[in-house]
């Protein structure tokens, strides 16, 4: 059963032992009954009046500062001149104090509501208009209370302006279905064609959010009159940018101020390099850091002591600065090994370029030829020791042009002796006899290397005359791109910062390793097909050269392409290169026979006068190769720019003289698809005879 009560017993000016007891401790029925007067002491005791009470022992109770407990108590009047002269932000947060607050501001019953927020919206400058569509409290609400307008959630701090209203992310997924669902939804509830399926999905949820979602199937709250559309179009474009600039005067610029302050006090704490380092990208990605993007001010926090602004426990005072600091500290630090590593790279790159430039002056010289393409470049000689060495070192060194010059030519003269002692190694080993010790193995006619990327790289072509390209030789081979590709074994993230910028700075398409005989992998096909073509012409293949057969006039037919695409008389060279093409494939062209008839070589000397005239002079092979222009150390361009290279830089040069003299040339390594003397076609290939025809 419940307590039963205290006895209220009145003053009477002597205070009583017993009823002090029982007024000091709990009170029992025991106690109760001790302390009962009997009733002929209650008749004898004086009658307590109000004028005759004593209050002078009682303590004085004040009212705690800062509460508003007896607002309500005072007259409506005096309440309606105190909430006059308050904004609208006082009105929001009294409506929040309380219940009997809320009742007064927000109560359908108030009649003075209309009145309060009307004069608090006069109060206010800086709040943007309100809607026609909302109510005075319920925008100041959306304005500055930061909780979801669906459950409740607290922390939502961005408002969808375009619906008015806001939603937590787990109601915002509820709320919202995709262009697809919605295109259905407004198929279906648009029955009479009023609006078009796009027009409901912004604009219901303006009206009524709860109703439009729970009650998606009524027809009532989905359907909106054309002249009340009208005025909320109206309304929203009229409103929703004030909204939008307010909102980020509101948030957006504390937050502005927050952060310019601490990136002010980084570049005075030394991070000013890390701060230009970062950039307008970076500098966006810190700001939306946690302890970053808040809107608080960098004050210290703690407990002080009144106005001496002293704090009473020093050693637990930790001020906001130093925790964002702290966080940001980590960042920093990543920040600067990025920055260190991007200022060496940007050191190497620079020199790197400067070595290649100077090997590059070192080989080409003007006019310039297709020979001086036969070089090494800066890729290969970057990893020699002397040259590791000197562009290797730290960022405060200078290297210089001279330095790399006064190296240079000591480290490619042993570099040119290594490969090609290498090269000769691997010919030897290749040839299917020895060569006779007064010969020099690389100057054979049949000394060609097959290129490493099998036909995938040089486009080896299987159709006579249509670009088959000529196997690199010996000096040829030193320039060729092809025996630089490493894509199976190659990882860049493995290497130095130097090794990956050598090796990018070699190719402007992919990276490349330095020179590796190790990959020219077809040498002995290649070999093989060459020691027939010769040994077709009558020659000894071990002992004949070049220089040999530079005066051979004698022509080949290749009797597997006589066979299916006719009659065509080779030379030396383009034999070689046709059997060449074939060589990794299981149809072999190296079936060859001598043209010996005296009509069908003065035939096929007039064809080719004729075709090699026309390959110089044809669109179609001018525009598909690259041109080099000998007057200048790096111009290759293809037909079109370089007759525009032409007409600017050499206005006195004729460019189809220059093709004919040689002073435009088909470069070396960037044109292998064209011959300038093709194979030509003397006869039409025979019909196939088959068993049944006439």
């Amino acid at each position: 059963m419940p307590p039963r009560k205290k006895q209220r017993l009145e003053y009477t000016g002597t205070p009583d032992p017993v009823a002090t007891l029982a007024l000091s401790r709990r009170t029992t029925r025991a106690m109760t009954k001790a302390t009962q007067v009997p009733a002929s002491q209650l008749s004898q005791a004086p009658a307590a009046t109000r004028a005759q009470k004593d209050y002078s022992n009682r303590a004085v109770v004040k009212p705690r500062k800062g509460h508003l407990v007896s607002l309500p108590e005072i007259a409506v009047e005096l309440q309606l001149e105190i909430y006059s002269y308050l904004d609208l932000k006082d009105l929001h947060n009294l409506s929040r104090t309380c219940t009997r607050f809320r009742e007064f501001f927000l109560g359908r019953k108030t009649v003075t509501k209309e009145r309060l927020w009307m004069q608090a919206r006069a109060n206010t400058d800086d709040f943007p208009e309100r809607p026609l569509f909302m109510s005075e409290p319920a925008f100041v609400h959306l304005l500055l209370s930061p909780h979801c307008h669906r459950c409740g959630c607290a922390n939502v701090h961005n408002a969808i302006w375009r619906w008015f209203t806001r939603y937590c992310s787990k109601c915002l997924r509820e709320i919202t279905v995709s262009w697809k669902e919605a295109e259905e939804y407004a198929r279906s509830r648009n029955r009479n064609n009023i609006l078009t399926y796009r027009d409901p999905f912004l604009l219901l949820n303006v009206i009524n959010p709860s109703r439009s979602y729970y009650h998606k199937d009524s027809c009532t709250y989905n359907r909106i009159h054309k002249d009340h559309l009208d005025e909320l179009l109206t309304e929203w474009l009229k409103v929703c940018p004030t909204v939008t600039q307010w909102d980020a005067c509101y948030k957006i610029a504390p937050r502005t101020a927050r952060f310019n302050e601490i990136v002010s006090r980084l570049r005075d704490g030394g991070w000013d390099k890390e701060i230009a380092f970062m950039g307008p990208k970076g500098l966006e990605e810190m700001a939306t850091f946690p302890l970053v993007r808040q809107a608080a001010k960098l004050t210290p926090k703690g407990e002080y002591d009144g106005l001496n602004l002293q704090p009473v426990r020093p050693l637990t005072v930790r001020s906001v600065w130093q925790d964002v600091y702290n966080r940001l500290e980590g960042h920093l630090n990543k920040v600067r090994a990025k920055r260190i590593t991007a200022e060496r790279c940007a050191v190497l790159e620079s020199r790197l370029e400067l070595f290649d430039e100077v090997v590059r002056d070192f080989y080409v010289h003007l006019p310039r030829s297709a020979s001086m393409e036969y070089r090494a470049r800066g890729v290969d000689l970057a990893f020699i020791d002397e040259c590791h060495s000197l562009l290797d070192t730290p960022n405060e060194h200078t290297v210089s042009r001279a330095d790399i010059e006064a190296i240079l030519p000591n480290v490619i003269a042993r570099w040119e002796a290594k490969q090609k002692d290498e090269l000769t190694t691997m010919m030897k080993n290749a040839l299917p006899g020895p060569v006779p010790d007064d010969v020099d193995v690389l100057s054979l006619a049949i000394a060609v290397f097959g290129c490493s990327c099998l036909g995938r790289y040089c486009h080896w072509s299987s159709t006579p005359g249509q670009g088959e390209p000529s196997p690199p030789r010996f000096r040829a081979i030193l320039g060729h791109d092809c025996v630089r590709r490493d894509y199976w074994y190659y990882d860049a993230q493995a290497e130095s910062e130097y090794a990956r910028i050598a090796m990018k700075l070699s190719s402007a398409v992919t990276a490349q390793r330095p020179f590796k005989v190790e990959n020219i992998r077809r040498t002995p096909w290649v070999i093989k097909e060459a020691f027939i073509v010769i040994k077709a012409l009558g020659f000894d293949p071990l002992r004949t050269t070049v220089d040999d057969l530079k005066d051979c006039h004698a022509r080949l037919r290749c009797l597997s392409c006589s066979e299916h695409q006719g009659e065509y008389a080779f030379t030396w060279e383009t034999a070689i290169n046709h059997a060449c093409a074939y060589a990794d494939r299981a149809a072999k062209h190296n079936r060859w026979a001598l043209i010996e008839g005296e009509e069908e070589l003065e035939l096929v000397r007039r064809l080719e006068a004729e075709v090699h005239d026309i390959t110089y002079t044809s669109k179609a092979a001018r525009e598909d190769v690259i041109w080099s222009c000998s007057l200048c150390v790096n111009v290759d361009e293809k037909w079109p720019r370089m007759l525009e290279h032409y007409t600017s830089e050499h206005p006195g040069e004729d460019a189809e003289n220059c093709l004919k003299n040689g002073t435009i040339y088909m470069h070396p390594l960037k044109s292998s698809r064209v011959q300038l003397k093709p194979p030509v076609q003397f006869a039409p290939p025979a019909p196939v005879h088959r068993p049944g025809q006439s």
